[in-house]
């Protein structure tokens, strides 16, 4: 089929604004004014304080995992950084999203610990230590004898199958480029994975809760505590970053995370997570052990003198139209003029999520007509459908 010249730069418009994908590209992320995300780079540099460990918290959409993606970046270039993808790793691997919403401290905990396992050994050129292998495999046997399964728990198989990006050097070994390159620091570990079926039951419905005090749950504290040992023994610091928990909904599942389990802020290294934005609704954030949480804002969009227009309208705007120029600036400058920038801008809310999807929804209108330009009905088109999932 042959398309126009205009369609296919709608085309590439459309491929650019994936509302489900961060900006993993370092030419396109704009700095945030009232991120936290520089603080926290600051902070992670510093080697007095022990372990340092964050929360980031925001509303869905507001860009948290395009923020933690670029501390992670940062802390690569200083030394080894493994970063956990939960959301991909249960829609991808585990085939169950719905499985996020109920997973408990310690299912989190053996994540993790598999994905510094593969990181290690595939990333940093680390050989385990068998002994330590034998102990993490029946450490995660230990959870299986309860439901009646056969224990078949196998780390090195599990760990294949975990979403993971990892970068940085170890001592003297540097990572080399494994994998899908997703930025200057960091790559995907071998997206062959995905063929690799999980074969351990997480995030189960109607699983009795274990405490921290379990001595099972202790148990692989230590397990994961040792693989992080392992590869801090080179001589550097381990950053650990985790993106997905903010994508748990209920209440009571969040506070069981958080605060009534401190299990997560046990692993001896620098930690950097998303939480639930249910913890500062919910008032639960002053109870949050072992992190500190920083908020994330969704751009202010809206100018409090004139709060029905966005032209100006709030800083919020000026960032939201740097994000998009930044994406396209090998696409033709007038593919969406400013003024509808600006207005597109203002009814995302200021949530960075929704602004990336009413420029993907202009796409498709455009692309039928071939339009040179995006005009003010494609616009309303786009405000209206995304009036009509919300």
């Amino acid at each position: 089929m042959s398309r126009t010249p205009e369609q296919l730069h709608w085309e590439r418009l459309f491929e650019r604004f994936d509302p489900d994908r961060p900006a993993f590209d370092p030419a396109w992320r704009v700095e945030r004014r009232y991120s936290p995300a520089k603080a926290i780079v600051r902070e992670l540099a510093r080697p007095m304080g022990g372990h340092k460990r964050f929360m980031l918290l925001g509303g869905l959409g507001s860009g948290k995992s395009t923020e933690l993606y670029g501390i992670a970046e940062a802390r690569a270039a200083d030394g080894p950084v493994v970063f956990v993808d939960l959301l991909r790793h249960f829609e991808d691997r585990v085939g169950d999203r719905a499985a996020l919403d109920r997973v408990q401290p310690w299912e989190v905990l053996l994540v993790i610990g598999l994905a510094v396992l593969r990181a290690g050994q595939e990333r940093f050129g680390h050989q385990w230590n068998k002994e330590l292998l034998a102990r993490f495999d029946a450490a995660g046997r230990a959870f299986e004898g309860d439901e009646g399964e056969t224990p078949s728990f196998d780390a090195a198989k599990l760990a294949s199958a975990v979403a993971v990006l990892a970068g940085g050097a170890v001592g003297a070994v540097v990572g080399g480029p494994v994998g899908a390159g997703v930025g200057a620091g960091l790559a995907a570990m071998g997206e062959g994975a995905k063929s690799v079926q999980w074969r351990y039951r997480i995030g189960v419905r109607g699983r009795a809760q274990r405490s921290d005090q379990d001595a099972r749950v202790q148990q692989l504290l230590e397990v994961v505590n040792s693989l992080i040992a392992e590869i801090q023994a080179y001589g550097s610091k381990l950053s650990l970053f985790v993106d997905g928990l903010d994508r748990i909904k209920d209440r009571e599942r969040v506070s069981g995370l958080f605060v009534e389990s401190d299990l997560l802020g046990g692993l001896e290294c620098d930690v950097v997570l998303t939480g639930s934005l249910v913890l500062h609704w919910g008032s639960l954030r002053k109870h949050v052990r072992k992190f500190a949480t920083k908020i994330l804002a969704n751009a202010p969009v809206i100018d409090r003198a004139d709060p029905w227009s966005w032209e100006p309208g709030g800083p919020g705007i000026d960032l939201c139209v740097e994000v998009y120029r930044r994406r396209t600036a090998d696409l033709p400058a007038e593919l969406i003029p400013e003024a509808l920038l600006r207005k597109l801008a203002y009814y995302s809310g200021g949530r960075m999520r929704e602004f990336v999807r009413l420029i993907r929804e202009t796409t498709g209108p455009a692309w039928d007509e071939s339009l040179p330009a995006a005009d003010d009905r494609v616009v309303e088109q786009a405000i209206e459908s995304l009036r009509e999932e919300t």
